[in-house]
């Protein structure tokens, strides 16, 4: 699979439809999974890695607590769609308040190595901001040896 990067700032429309850049709908495929994410943004996952993702669900024990809110936080709000010939596609309502993403506004679509992220566009330069400045994120970058 490749790898998924890059971004694009694209406006909502008055029904919550977004297009999905070109270079990551050839990666996402015809058919894609949309979900919560952390940090309060959008998933967006082809159908192979949500699978494999559903597949790691599979081990361990079934009712682990950690394991649960996980899958509810996931699999509750999950929703397959489909681009239309413009490649838009529509955010279901309550993605897109979990995102504080609202019609005829802007979001940043950002690929995230196996992933792609849907961000109110205000929320993703505050977050980007607190990364740039965060030691605990430079400690984990050295850790990495990056």
């Amino acid at each position: 699979m490749a790898i998924l990067q890059g971004g694009s700032n694209i406006a909502v429309d008055d029904k919550g439809r977004v297009v999905i850049p070109l270079r990551f709908r050839a990666n996402l495929g015809e058919r894609f999974v949309l979900t919560r994410g952390f940090d309060r943004c959008v998933y967006v996952f082809d159908l192979d890695r949500w699978q494999g993702l559903s597949q790691k669900f599979e081990q361990g024990a079934i009712f682990d607590r950690r394991k649960m809110h996980l899958q509810r936080l996931l699999y509750s709000a999950a929703t397959e769609v489909t681009p239309d010939n413009q490649g838009r596609v529509a955010i279901p309502q309550e993605l897109r308040e979990w995102a504080g993403i609202e019609p005829n506004s802007e979001v940043s679509i950002i690929g995230c190595e196996n992933r792609v992220e849907i961000w109110a566009r205000e929320a993703f330069y505050n977050i980007l901001n607190e990364a740039a400045n965060s030691v605990e994120l430079l400690d984990y970058a050295t850790e990495m040896g990056i």
